[in-house]
């Protein structure tokens, strides 16, 4: 039987890596020879290996194509990098990292999908079948969370596609709303959170998805459809389980430090010297340059990063966001490098004395090896959760709620930086959206903040804009959302089109 498991993982793997294009050309041979259920889902421990191909293609999304577009060519930073992502280059024919983002999206949904399906018809006790779906359930909608920010309306599907004629019915699909999508998406969470551990995901056993990480979801969800009272109910849900965010400290923040109790998701990555070995090249860009073959990082000795590293081209902090810190926020030399242990990089000073910083420690790696680094990826965590009640009960009118949140995350940073009180709903709605630039640059969420408050063009291109010619010259209203590649619109048969950049 073990030998028939890896034989069946390995084909629906070999048929999520080629697209839907591969997926035809297995389903055409013999799809019953590996897809069907009752040949796979006999234990609960073949339904959890399914489980697991499912957090597979997270991997080949949260990495620099990623991290790049979404905090690195913002209002906040900007790249001077031949990517297209960075220069704002990018069209059907020439799709950026949405060629892969679109691609491991609809793997992870395919994935989904027939974990779903064979778990409902897995021969397992049936009160073990609502934990293990939920966990699938939650993961799909994870992935079309990130396709509906990615590309706005996006074809929809939850079938399991073991056939040509599920295939088929999956390649004539076209755009559904993204409203529509995320509406669904809400219910379907709503209806499988609680059959997770309402437990810190720190707690549950490897740092698989808990009730947590659905709450996140359908708060990133309803914030998108403005259902603000359903996005505060499940960060009001998330509070009950992690409490005060003052006991989690502020350094766990980094990357560096993975799956610590404040922690709701994180994608894992792990290197050593020996063994096997998972990386990024985040830090690659988020890292000052150094000296060949040396620990000195931009003049200053850096141990802990080790003589091996070889940083690209860094991310660049706007003049905007090296402002938004007060000079007390700790966050401030966290997240942004002027100096470090006493001694100041030599990055060229700017009138105001203060020096242009390099993105700081929090996204750095000891001992990287060349660009690879085995940080985890942060996607989401509490303080995240308490500024988006903030913003929803700001939004629903409850002015006292709104302010205990923000002030929570002010407060674990530096008490000082609290707002004594409540200065209206718009102005404390701009500080809202600062205190998400300084809590959680570089966690995979400031341009799809900035698309859903409807400021993307104008605060890129009155920052980062300002800044680097590039963006200033190619920027666009309808860069707020990438295109479908041209290749997935040939597949579609043309039902697939791409209107705001014709």
């Amino acid at each position: 039987m073990k030998r028939k498991l890896n034989y069946i993982v390995a084909l629906l793997l070999l048929a999520g890596a080629t697209g839907f294009t591969g997926c035809k050309k297995l389903l055409e041979e013999e799809p019953s020879s590996f897809v069907s259920p009752g040949d796979f889902f006999k234990n609960e421990n073949q339904c959890i290996a399914a489980l697991n191909g499912c957090y597979m293609p997270l991997n080949s999304i949260y990495i620099s194509d990623l991290i790049i577009p979404l905090e690195g060519s913002t209002d906040l930073a900007f790249l001077n990098s031949s990517q297209l992502d960075a220069k704002f280059e990018i069209s059907p024919a020439n799709p950026g990292m949405g060629d892969n983002v679109w691609t491991a999206c609809y793997n992870g949904v395919m994935y989904c999908n027939a974990a779903i399906d064979g778990i409902e018809k897995a021969t397992i006790p049936a009160d073990r079948k609502p934990p293990l779906k939920a966990e699938g359930v939650v993961l799909r909608a994870l992935y079309y969370y990130i396709l509906t920010s990615t590309f706005n309306d996006v074809p929809y599907y939850t079938q399991n596609v073991n056939s040509l004629t599920a295939l088929n019915e999956v390649m004539k699909l076209g755009r559904m709303s993204a409203t529509e999508t995320r509406d669904k998406l809400i219910k379907e969470l709503q209806e499988y959170a609680p059959k997770l551990p309402q437990a810190r995901t720190s707690e549950v056993p490897q740092n698989r998805v808990s009730a947590a990480m659905a709450y996140m979801l359908i708060g990133k969800m309803a914030l998108w459809n403005k259902q603000y009272q359903v996005c505060a109910d499940a960060m009001e849900a998330i509070r009950k389980v992690y409490g005060q965010l003052a006991q989690y400290p502020l350094q766990d923040t980094w990357f560096r430090n993975k799956n610590t109790p404040e922690s709701i998701f994180e994608v894992q990555y792990t290197w050593s010297a020996t063994g096997l070995k998972k990386t990024t090249n985040v830090a690659a860009f988020f890292t000052p340059t150094k000296a060949s073959g040396t620990s000195t990082y931009d003049g200053v000795n850096i141990p802990e990063l080790g003589t091996k590293a070889n940083p690209f081209n860094s991310v660049t902090p706007t003049e905007y966001f090296m402002k938004l810190y007060d000079y007390a926020d700790p966050r401030r030399e966290m997240i942004l490098a002027y100096s470090y242990n006493g001694a100041y990089f030599k990055r060229p000073m700017q009138n105001n004395g203060t020096g242009k910083a390099w993105m700081g420690p929090k996204f750095w790696c000891p001992a990287m090896d060349n660009i690879a680094d085995g940080n985890n990826q942060k996607v989401f965590r509490y303080a995240d959760a308490l500024l988006m009640l903030a913003e929803a009960a700001n939004e629903t009118g409850d002015a006292g709620l709104a302010l205990q949140c923000l002030n929570e995350v002010k407060g674990r940073a530096y008490d000082a930086l609290k707002l004594p009180a409540y200065p209206g709903k718009t102005e404390f709605f701009e500080e809202v959206k600062k205190e998400r630039a300084r809590e959680l640059m570089g966690e995979y969420g400031r341009k799809w903040d900035l698309v859903r408050w409807g400021v993307f063009y104008k605060a890129v291109s009155e920052t980062a804009g300002a800044e680097y010619e590039v963006i200033k010259n190619n920027l666009r209203p309808y860069h707020e959302y990438y295109p479908i590649p041209d290749k997935e619109v040939l597949r579609s048969g043309g039902i697939l089109t791409n209107p705001a950049y014709k």
